[in-house]
């Protein structure tokens, strides 16, 4: 299948953002299952006589298998800057669906023993992977696809898409739960939601094979402006920018990651608030998180992304804490509003820092320098975060340390932010590597994006 080229105003905004959502929101749902079945997970795959150092362990696999995102970023960043975004996007879907679905069909640690630990292991290395060159790929795409004005939000669905799943993960792991009996689902019913990722991913394969090359793409290789090399040639020129990224993103890893994959079993294990009850007032959160997201990528097309940002890592620094002292009131309430807190809190910059990593970058390097960036601060935080978070609450005894860890890391990349990054609403896309990544002028704003998408081959050139 050869991928079609079109202006980005004759492209179908709803098949543009659904096509370039569509795999970010299936990997994400892989993710999403796998931190709500925690506690199962770790009766399923580790001896049941320590259970605290059963749930350690699947949170440590979690984990480990976020290691492997570089190298996916790596490789379809490769591709994606040097063949194709949608290809590049295609391969990372099909291989995330299909290690999800793997997942449902491996043997439990009463079958196989050591061995079940170890092919689950394998598998989660295969979704990092994918993952590694799902997400930035995806925001580069709509970025570049995006018409004038609408940049922020169009990339704020692709974050959006990554915290819908954990609500369609919740329903789907409510729907098996209430239907079976609890002996039912530790046998097999928490197959199911694993399962479902074959045709989730066959979905997203489809629409992925209809979609268009953005047009500032397909002009960036008609002028034959492609390094050799775009991952040399953005740390080369582009590595202030990605440290710029790296502490952004730093924070969405580590906030997004308690609620998406910690909070679940925070809410369960400190709390003692039930099952489905903590599923249930989760989804709510991550509900409002997502139109929070929306709204912060409508705000940062009107007003800016550095205020936008801004405004949300204060917040984080400000009422992480209480949010979490919110939850330990003891009432059903006081856990669904302090959930709902803290996601407000890190929506700003979770719906914002996307569509800022795409505007810093060249187009021949965007993909590989926005995947690299990304996937380094997401190994070292996001998925240590669950089990950072539960290793501090088991070690300190306080309840709001997972809270007092994010705000900390939102502080610091906060200072950074605010000292070296310039506002980059109205950033032309187009532009080369060599004018892109000129000290003088990284960040800079340029004129703004007449919307036309297409590219200057002199600029191209540098």
């Amino acid at each position: 299948m050869t991928a079609t080229t079109s202006p980005p105003g004759k492209l179908s905004n709803r098949r543009t953002i659904l096509g370039g959502a569509v795999g970010t929101l299936t990997e994400y749902y892989d993710f999403a299952i796998y931190g709500l079945l925690a506690p199962t997970i770790a009766s399923q795959f580790f001896p049941e006589t320590d259970p605290a150092a059963a749930l350690l362990s699947t949170f440590l696999i979690f984990a480990l298998g976020f290691l492997f995102r570089p190298l996916g970023g790596f490789i379809f960043g490769y591709f994606g800057d040097k063949v194709g975004r949608t290809k590049a996007l295609t391969g990372a879907i099909l291989l995330m669906a299909a290690a999800t679905t793997a997942i449902g069909l491996l043997p439990t640690y009463a079958s196989v023993g050591l061995l079940s630990p170890v092919l689950l292991l394998i598998c989660r290395c295969l979704q990092s992977v994918s993952n590694g060159g799902e997400f930035a790929g995806a925001t580069s795409y709509l970025a570049e696809s995006a018409p004038r004005g609408k940049r922020a939000l169009y990339v704020s669905t692709v974050t959006a898409s990554s915290a819908i799943p954990s609500v369609f993960a919740i329903v789907i792991i409510l729907t098996v739960s209430l239907v079976l009996d609890d002996t039912a689902f530790a046998s097999w019913g928490w197959r199911v939601p694993f399962l479902l990722a074959a045709p989730l991913g066959l979905v997203g394969l489809y629409l992925r094979m209809h979609l268009a090359e953005p047009e500032v793409f397909t002009h960036m290789k008609a002028a034959g402006a492609a390094p050799r090399n775009p991952l040399l040639t953005g740390i080369r020129t582009q590595w202030r920018k990605m440290l710029l990224v790296f502490a952004g993103a730093a924070v969405t890893a580590s906030s997004f990651y308690i609620v998406n994959s910690y909070m679940v079993s925070y809410t369960q294990t400190e709390l003692g608030v039930g099952r489905n009850a903590s599923l249930f007032m989760n989804g709510t959160a991550v509900v409002v998180f997502c139109l929070a997201i929306l709204a912060a990528g409508h705000a940062a097309d009107r007003f800016g992304r550095r205020p936008v940002i801004l405004t949300g890592l204060a917040a984080l620094v400000v009422l992480g804490v209480p949010a979490f002292l919110l939850m330990q009131t003891g009432h059903l309430a006081g856990v669904l509003l302090g959930q709902v807190l803290f996601c407000l809190c890190i929506a700003p910059v979770s719906g914002v820092v996307p569509a800022l990593s795409a505007e810093l970058f060249p187009t021949a390097v965007r993909y590989s320098c926005n995947s690299m960036s990304y996937n380094l601060a997401y190994t070292v935080f996001a998925g240590t975060a669950p089990y950072v978070a539960a290793w501090l609450v088991s070690s300190t005894g306080l309840l709001v340390s997972p809270a007092v860890y994010a705000s900390s890391i939102a502080l610091v990349a906060g200072v950074a932010i605010f000292f070296f990054l310039q506002e980059t609403g109205g950033t032309v896309l187009e532009q080369g590597v060599e004018t892109a990544g000129h000290p003088g002028r990284a960040g800079a704003t340029r004129p703004p994006d007449d919307g036309s998408g297409r590219e200057a081959t002199a600029a191209l050139q540098g």
